[in-house]
């Protein structure tokens, strides 16, 4: 099984042995092109990696939600039921049954409940970032208090 490493803003891995536990930084560029990468310590054990090119851990989830998407003129032009599939700390990607008409840079608001042990409510602003139907790619417009549940959340 690959262990998930995330590359750094400043474009820097770091490696740990799953046996002697030693780690050590690298410069990721020297595995471009490669998102699977295998490598061998001093002690030499050799370990599977996979690289991931996220700011921040990303949850898989299903969750269910709503959405309202908000025009200039304050109408809702569209709204109603999704499912967050995953979320990190800067946004989330949501499935929909019902894709609505949205483009990139369009805001929605969106609510769901976390299962979390207090069931805690994401009530949000998102703003749109991809789209690939069912699927559309978001991230929070605002951070706010939200930011601290979010982040237990995505570590416990």
């Amino acid at each position: 099984m690959a262990i998930k490493l995330f590359i750094e803003d400043e474009n820097t891995v770091t490696i740990s042995c799953g046996q002697c536990k030693k780690s050590k930084t690298v410069d990721a560029a020297r595995f471009k092109g490669h998102s699977r990468i295998k490598v061998q310590c001093t002690c030499g054990h050799i370990s599977t990696f996979q690289l991931e090119k996220r700011r921040h851990y990303r949850k898989t989830t299903d969750l269910k939600g709503t959405y309202r998407i908000t025009d200039t003129g304050g109408n809702t032009p569209d709204s109603g039921v999704m499912t967050v599939v995953d979320i990190s700390r800067n946004g989330m990607r949501m499935k929909f049954n019902s894709f609505p008409l949205l483009h990139l840079g369009d805001i929605m608001n969106i609510a769901f409940n976390l299962d979390d042990a207090n069931h805690s409510l994401v009530d949000r602003q998102v703003v749109v970032q991809n789209i690939e139907a069912p699927y559309i790619g978001t991230k929070f417009q605002h951070p706010g208090s939200m930011d601290n549940i979010i982040g237990f959340y995505l570590f416990k």
